[in-house]
């Protein structure tokens, strides 16, 4: 070995010792002596290399921030306005974040105060957008690297406690945006075309899927704007509540893409004449086209005390409510059940599992629970409960809930707990917005998805008008054709007047861990097939989402 590689080498066990030490002690409370140890070499030797303890962070990030530029000098980055180039350069420099927060912070924050690293960088980033006449500024370049180079020092220290990347780029780019506006002189929106989706449901998320990476155009970008960091298994939120299923298994990540920009905040309401967005923070998001996917809420049909005094299953929040109400039951308590449509079934056998000791009554308005399904179906399930000790209470009418009972046709009924899962409606974002809806409040649109006056504002999944029930299988199948009509539109072809009927592969539901039932086409399946399958669609639907 040549003494050039011998030194290459020394000098990387003694940066892989030194990482391995930062992240079990942090930075502070490693000293220089126990990282000569753990990489076998002398004091000399680790002062030949690093002159300080400092130091070694920024060697970790030196070979990073020499790849960084490379990486956006890219065909399919080149060519991007200069927000999202700086976005794709900080999510490339940041990539440890998700994994090792702390140091990772720490390392830049190091590499930041020394202005020299970045700066070029910024200037080469800036020096581009000024020869594709994407800036127009009287302000020297230089300038305005030294503000953006800021913008980052000062978002790396003041939200380092970010719990994702995501979240913590999109407080950073906020600050360098409000900055790149003023020397864009309001070309930015002119150039990018804002493609904004409310909600990363079942939905939102495949249309994300299949736009990202390689099918959006360059001159397209998307904001997401939703509450959670991640998209939530909405179908597996019954398991959540039981206690049979962690949180972290209903999780997946959306797609990485520097186009991609993603808000955490509540929306308050849509502005359709306006082109805007409206979050509860005061900020108004602009859009060139918009697709609506925020899901449903719980229906109460009137009944007196139901929203109030009732838990539910309907968004991940209201999940973990239930999830604590329930865990803490005292043994033989009692939980009511009101619904017994799919959601309302899986809840009560899956609890039936989790808590054996609690008395679970079930309340459904039939005749026999799924009345909607094949006869055989429900006789199925309606004798696995009975054989489970869990009590199904049929034509029952729920008249009013208060605090630790329900009435069951003005009966009182003492319940340690109340779930509900008895009907759905659109958000109250939804139901505000002034256009015709169906009887359950949902939005009437084009076969193209849209709404029948304005082609560029989309609606997908329970809060579209379709003639199927909502379903994360249906909320899929509109993504896809949404996905078709948007390239369309991109691509100034016309669109076609109809689209072919969403093929729905069936319905699969769970009665614990074992047992289950679903229906294919006209074919009923009970018993154990039907429980595995679900666990295959479920495990291929995290796996092909990249979880």
């Amino acid at each position: 070995m040549s003494e050039r590689a011998k030194k290459t080498q020394t000098k990387k066990r003694i940066e892989q010792a030194a990482r391995e030490l930062f992240l079990e002690k942090g930075f502070s409370h490693t000293t220089v002596l126990e990282i000569t140890k753990a990489a076998n070499v002398a004091k000399g030797t680790f002062f030949n290399y690093f002159p300080t303890k400092e130091s070694i962070m920024q060697s970790l990030a030196t070979e990073r921030i020499q790849a960084a530029l490379p990486y956006i000098e890219q065909p399919n980055l080149r060519t991007l306005p200069l927000g999202v180039r700086i976005r794709s350069y900080l999510q490339f420099i940041l990539s440890d974040y998700d994994i090792h927060p702390a140091l990772t912070i720490q390392i830049w924050k190091h590499v930041i105060e020394d202005e020299q690293l970045l700066l070029p960088h910024w200037e080469t980033l800036l020096s581009q957008a000024e020869e594709s006449g994407y800036i127009r500024s009287s302000i020297p370049i230089k300038t305005w690297s030294h503000i953006i180079n800021s913008h980052v020092s000062y978002g790396l220290q003041t939200f380092a406690k970010e719990p994702t990347k995501a979240q913590l780029l999109s407080k950073i780019m906020d600050l360098i945006h409000a900055s790149l506006e003023s020397i864009t002189e309001q070309r930015r929106y002119s150039l990018m075309k804002k493609l904004v989706v409310l909600g990363a449901g079942y939905g939102g998320m495949r249309i994300l899927q299949r736009l990202l990476p390689n099918d959006l155009p360059n001159d397209v970008e998307i904001t997401l704007i939703d509450r959670l960091p991640y998209h939530c298994l909405k179908t597996e939120y019954y398991a959540l509540a039981a206690g049979t299923a962690a949180d972290h298994h209903l999780r997946v990540q959306f797609p990485e893409d520097s186009r991609l920009n993603i808000k955490y905040e509540t929306i308050t309401e849509i502005h359709l004449n306006d082109k805007t967005v409206e979050l509860s923070n005061g900020e108004f998001v602009p859009y060139d086209q918009l697709i609506i996917g925020l899901g449903c809420e719980d229906k109460y049909h009137g009944v007196p005390g139901a929203k109030e005094h009732t838990y539910g299953i309907q968004t991940m929040e209201a999940t973990r409510r239930t999830y604590e109400a329930l865990n803490n039951i005292r043994p033989q308590g009692v939980v009511s059940i009101v619904g017994a449509g799919l959601s309302g079934v899986e809840l009560a056998s899956e609890l039936r599992e989790s808590r054996p000791d609690l008395t679970i009554k079930l309340f459904d308005r039939g005749e026999i629970i799924l009345s909607m399904f094949p006869r055989r179906l429900s006789t199925y399930v309606q004798n696995w409960f009975i054989d489970h000790g869990v009590e199904v209470i049929n034509k029952s009418n729920i008249t009013k809930v208060e605090e630790g009972a329900l009435y069951n046709h003005d009966g009182r009924i003492d319940s340690d707990a109340v779930i509900w899962t008895a009907g759905i409606q659109p958000v109250d974002v939804v139901r505000n917005l002034d256009v015709e809806k169906d009887k359950q409040g949902r939005v009437v649109l084009t076969p193209q998805h849209f709404l029948p006056t304005d082609e560029n504002v989309f609606v997908v999944g329970d809060c579209a008008s379709l003639p199927h029930a909502p379903s994360a299988q249906l909320a899929e199948g509109q993504a896809e054709q949404i996905v078709t009509i948007l390239k369309k539109q991109w691509n100034n072809e016309p669109l076609p007047e109809e689209l072919p009927r969403i093929k729905l592969k069936g319905v699969l539901g769970s009665l614990g861990k074992k047992h289950g039932f679903g229906l294919m086409g006209e074919r009923t399946l009970l018993g154990r097939v039907p429980r595995v399958l679900k666990s295959g669609v479920l495990w291929m639907y995290k796996h092909h989402s990249g979880s």
